[in-house]
């Protein structure tokens, strides 16, 4: 978007320690979530204000407040539908709107491609671990020669656990089917 100059961490002293304090908050909202599975409310009601601050101070008190709030929109916008595809949870789309707050709006969309393929990439080392190279790389395979089977249930809320193992055995069933040509 013309008249919102593009975040450049490296610009000052100030932008290098502006930087650190986002990437701190950042690598500390990924520690969290790896561990416990969520991303606490306050961290992200915090980040967000941070990039506000930054904002105002790096680009002025209205236009820092306007691109802040912009990018957060738009930050927003982007992942909003892949929660209401149950794809992500509540709390990776609120902290990547926090986390836009410190970027120009022009910087909001490579920032989400960046984070789509870290996320999918994260997913496939936890496959990985979770399963083993086998089991995921038949699937990925499948995945891959069948993409309808991204369709299949397999995210469901938390508490299912029964219902998610079972739409697992299912995709595996279906999986083996139409690998031996049932």
């Amino acid at each position: 978007m013309p008249g919102f100059p593009v975040s450049h961490f490296s610009d000052s002293s100030y932008g290098v320690a502006a930087g650190a304090c986002f990437l701190g908050a950042l690598l500390f909202a990924s520690i969290t979530d790896v561990h416990s599975r969520r991303i606490p409310n306050k961290l992200v009601v915090v980040l967000g204000l941070l990039g506000m601050v930054y904002s105002v101070l790096a680009v002025g008190w209205w236009a820092g407040g306007a691109r802040a709030l912009t990018s957060c929109t738009i930050g927003f916008a982007l992942w909003i539908p892949f929660y209401a595809l149950r794809m992500l949870g509540a709390g990776d789309v609120k902290l990547f709107a926090a986390a836009s707050s410190w970027l120009a709006p022009s910087q909001v969309f490579s920032a989400a491609l960046v984070s789509a393929f870290a996320g999918g990439l994260l997913s496939i080392l936890g496959l990985v671990m979770a399963h083993g190279l086998g089991l995921t790389t038949f699937r990925l395979a499948h995945l891959a020669r069948d993409p309808k089977l991204l369709a299949t249930p397999l995210a469901v809320p938390a508490g299912r656990k029964t219902s998610r193992t079972a739409s697992r055995w299912r995709l595996d069933l279906h999986l083996w089917r139409c690998s031996r040509g049932f």
